[in-house]
């Protein structure tokens, strides 16, 4: 019998890992998986960067990604969501500069893996050309599913990256049991948990109150966290929601903190809605704040409220409140941190005051258990990598069914 052989084996050097990052959320969830494996002297990490990072929607974040002290590979100025092209059709040009441009980047640097997250379209990029340039990869967060009303185009991306993907990190059980179902061998998919936990985890926090004076020389004794975003089906509505969930969050008298959006079709009307509140008192606008500060943030503030895979995702994990208005993230696996309403003032308001100042319901929320891990993905993740079989191995997939 052959001796099993790993891909480190087999590479005879440090296994050449690359990860494609196009905007801050994202970023957010793959930085302890980066940091820990570029801590670890089998690894050659580099990154490349794309998309909203290179631009002033979230303050180039591109910054932030160099202070971590991370090789970048590369830099693909392929954002067309514009003013102007604030449209499906701007995204779909943005991935397509994309797929073109990532491929002498992937040419020059030969990575042995290529390591991409989530749904959204640079992810699918990413598989894409990783598949037909026969370069192993590994995506992070297949097997969610959400059906909101009207559907939303990153349901279909992401099933579609999982098919074109080698290796599978999934978040949660279900997920797993999903990505088997859609025909890939099990050996290839393995459930390590969210890696966002790991930072809400590990991450040293900032005095909050030198934070407040910071971000507006304010000193709220409660706050909220709003973000929103726009999902595909429902740009009409977006605008509408958005400002419905900031008049609400004003009407309880406290400070609310208001994300920017992401670069999604819609994202410009938003920013529109935010211009209009930005000069209250109660509103403080930030578009891309360090991570120890945000997380300071997210730890301290009374509830998330919104849209935004945080409050599902990682909110549980820290006995976060938090209330999903409209149709994005219906049908996700959620805790009971998470309140589901649609969106209109009166379910708003009750989800709020229930959030807020119900005793016994934050108290039940301070004890759940999260769905998407316990914030150890990152070790999980490394030991599951050096173990991967060679490259032929990896590369040659089978439908199951």
């Amino acid at each position: 019998m052959i001796p099993f052989k790993t891909l480190l084996e087999q590479c005879g050097h440090k296994i050449r890992v690359l990860a494609l990052t196009a905007i801050r959320s994202e970023y957010d969830l793959l930085y302890p998986l980066l940091k820990g494996l570029a801590e670890d002297p089998e690894f050659d990490v580099g990154v490349i960067v794309a998309g909203a990072h290179l631009t002033r929607l979230h303050n180039h974040s591109v910054n932030l990604i160099e202070a971590d002290g991370f090789k970048i590979v590369g830099r693909i100025k392929n954002f067309k969501m514009t003013e102007s092209e604030n449209t499906t059709t701007g995204r779909v040009r943005s991935a397509g500069l994309l797929l073109n441009r990532i491929a002498p980047i992937l040419e020059e640097a030969k990575p042995d893996l290529l390591i991409y997250l989530g749904d959204r379209e640079e992810a699918l990029v990413a598989a894409i050309a990783a598949n037909y340039m026969g370069i192993p990869s590994i995506h992070i967060a297949g097997g969610d599913n959400a059906h909101p009303v009207g559907g939303d185009v990153d349901e279909e991306a992401r099933h579609a990256t999982t098919k074109l993907s080698h290796i599978h990190f999934t978040m949660a059980k279900a997920h797993e049991k999903r990505i088997v179902k859609m025909g890939e061998e099990p050996w290839r998919v393995n459930t390590v948990g969210n890696p966002g936990l790991d930072r809400l985890r590990t991450e040293a926090l900032v005095d909050l109150k030198c934070l407040m004076n910071k971000i507006g020389n304010i000193n709220p004794t409660s706050y909220i966290i709003l973000i929103y975003h726009a999902v595909s089906s429902g740009l009409i509505a977006a605008p509408i929601e958005f400002e419905l969930c900031i008049q609400e969050c004003l009407s309880t008298g406290m400070h609310v903190f208001v994300g920017a959006p992401n670069s999604d079709p819609g994202y410009m009307d938003l920013l529109k809605i935010i211009e209009k509140y930005s000069n209250f008192p109660q509103i403080h606008v930030y578009n891309n704040l360090p991570r120890a500060e945000f997380v300071t943030l997210l730890k301290s503030a009374k509830a998330i409220i919104g849209n935004s895979s945080l409050g599902l995702l990682e909110a549980s994990f820290i006995g976060l409140p938090c209330i999903n208005v409209g149709q994005r993230q219906r049908g996700r696996l959620a805790n009971n941190n998470v309140q589901f309403v649609d969106a209109n003032s009166s379910q708003i308001r009750s989800a709020l005051n229930n959030a807020l100042y119900d005793t016994n319901y934050r108290q039940r929320v301070r004890r759940v258990k999260s769905l998407y891990g316990d914030g150890y993905m990152v070790s999980r993740a490394i030991e599951l990598i050096k173990n991967l079989p060679v490259k032929e191995k990896i590369l040659d997939k089978k439908i199951t069914y």
